[in-house]
């Protein structure tokens, strides 16, 4: 199974810009070979704040969203990409899997971080199919707990993709606070992967929101995690990129290479 893994900005309250931009990546994905193209938390709308900026969230039936689910029938390439999403009244971090101009399933937040009042929790776990490939989501703070990987394990995800959008606390406002930043995600998020695939003897890909929005800074970072926990293949810092893995899982006749 071949894979895209990004690290990229996602404005906050410029959808189509967003948009625009996962598009492009999609086609770069196609170049690359790739079956599925993994973006991060939120990042079609960026950062939701469901209090303050209700607005910026969208419906599964947005025409940003239902642009970016048929970007992936004309770039034949699967994708999991992110928004902040209103559904009966009620907000959610969502996590989308489209696949040949359709959406196939959701995965939405299980587990909230301390700064997301304002959005539901869901208790249900999805599991994605592409082809023979079985895999599924975490979304950022649910590393930090063990029963959102073991319910997605259970599932029988043989694959989790770990995408996220950790805000740091404070602005970058030079080389070493960004540095001070990533360091902090690499000892976090990827420590969890880290952890997690080695506990559980799965693979672990991660993409993260990366760059500076109008009132939040982001770390960055794609990575690869083998079920040893080591990490086969990664970005080197916190500027925004793309990262082109191969996973040992058969995706055998996908709907997109047919």
């Amino acid at each position: 199974m071949r894979i895209l893994l990004t690290a990229i900005t996602c404005a906050k309250g410029d959808p189509e810009a967003n948009l625009a931009a996962h598009l492009d990546l999609l086609f770069e994905a196609r170049r690359e070979g790739c079956d599925l193209a993994v973006f991060p938390e939120m990042s079609l709308t960026g950062s939701v704040d469901p209090i303050h900026h209700p607005e910026r969230a969208l419906t599964l039936e947005d025409d940003v969203v239902r642009s970016m689910v048929d970007g992936t029938r004309r770039a034949r390439v699967a994708a999991l990409f992110g928004i902040g999403e209103r559904r009966d009244d009620l907000s959610w971090i969502t996590q989308v899997y489209a696949c040949d101009g359709q959406v196939l399933d959701v995965q939405r937040k299980r587990h909230l971080g301390e700064d997301e009042d304002g959005f539901a929790v869901s208790s249900d776990t999805a599991l994605f199919e592409l082809g023979a490939a079985r895999f599924g989501a975490i979304l950022c703070a649910e590393s930090r707990v063990d029963h959102t990987w073991d319910a997605s394990c259970a599932s029988g995800a043989a694959l989790l993709l770990f995408s996220s959008a950790p805000g740091l606390h404070g602005r970058r406002t030079d080389e070493a606070a960004w540095r001070n930043g990533f360091e902090w995600w690499e000892r976090v998020g990827l420590g969890d992967a880290r952890q997690h695939a080695r506990r559980l003897g799965v693979w672990v890909a991660m993409a993260t929101q990366a760059g500076s929005t109008i009132d939040e800074d982001f770390p960055g970072l794609a990575a690869l995690v083998a079920p040893t926990g080591e990490i086969v293949d990664r970005l080197p810092d916190w500027q925004p990129g793309t990262l082109v893995v191969d996973v040992p899982i058969a995706v055998d006749a996908s709907p997109m290479q047919s």
